[in-house]
């Protein structure tokens, strides 16, 4: 199931605070946040926060370190994001050789970080986006860079480079596994609304869990404490969410309005309600 944008924002909120790589003292960074119509990072001084572009959602995105979860409307807010602490210069420095040999989740917070984030803090995320491609350039880019450039390619509406940061984030996000399920839900949900699927939870017919059982189409889901949920055709087009480890249905989803089709999101255009 997809979470919302805001959920992301929670998780990268979460992730940063307990990275004790990134935090210094003052435990990381601070991400929040509300939805899709929207989208944080990692350290220094005191990392950026972006501002508002309008607040809809119900949700909280490259938030959440908790479990994808239900769709709510988002509007165009901007993600309040707060960069993790840069060492001190008297920490030793990791040659780059050695940094671009870890992998992304165990690499210290590369140069240049720090000047990044403080334009992302200042909103300035055309000049913060270009200062972190340069980080990524040189091979020793660590997560939370890769979280903040996501986040400015989101906030500059250029979904096609978000999903890949997203992505790349779900895959090597490593020692946050909240952090990892919720960047791959927002990668998911962009991904859908760039081809005109309904980024929202709502069962879709191309669902590929779909077979068929006594000659019916069904989709069966493992229900909490034995058993299983079962959603027929009948349910397409509803929002179906998690609740207490079982799969609900809550009737039809506002995004779509039950018809599992949104206009094609293209880079540029306005934000997507997930």
């Amino acid at each position: 199931m997809r979470v919302s944008l805001a959920m992301v924002f929670l998780s990268s909120f979460i992730f940063l605070a307990g990275n004790p790589v990134l935090a210094a003292d003052k435990g990381a960074a601070k991400i929040t946040s509300s939805s899709v119509n929207t989208e944080k990072p990692a350290e220094t001084a005191t990392p950026p926060t972006p501002t508002a572009e309008s607040k809809d959602a119900a949700a909280t995105a490259p938030k959440a370190e908790t479990s994808p979860s239900v769709v709510t409307p988002a509007s165009e807010a901007a993600p309040t994001v707060t960069p993790a602490e840069i060492p001190s210069a008297s920490a030793p420095a990791t040659p780059a050789s050695e940094s671009a040999a870890l992998e992304p989740h165990k690499r210290p917070v590369p140069d240049g970080y720090a000047a990044a984030a403080e334009l992302f803090k200042q909103r300035k995320f055309s000049q913060a986006q270009k200062e972190f491609e340069k980080i990524v350039a040189t091979g020793t880019a660590d997560i939370n860079t890769h979280l903040c450039l996501a986040h400015c390619y989101l906030q500059q509406k250029i979904y096609s480079k978000a999903i890949r940061e997203f992505d790349l984030l779900s895959k090597h996000a490593k020692n946050s596994m909240s952090l990892q399920k919720s960047c791959a839900a927002t990668a998911t949900s962009l991904r859908n609304a760039m081809r005109g699927i309904c980024p929202a939870n709502c069962l879709k017919g191309h669902d590929p869990r779909w077979t068929l059982k006594a000659g019916s189409k069904v989709i069966q889901v493992p229900h909490n404490g034995g058993g299983y949920d079962t959603l027929t055709p009948n349910d397409i087009g509803h929002l179906i969410v998690h609740e207490h480890g079982n799969s609900v249905v809550k009737g039809i989803c506002p995004v779509c309005e039950g018809t599992t089709e949104v206009p094609v999101l293209k880079d540029g255009g306005p934000m997507p309600r997930i």
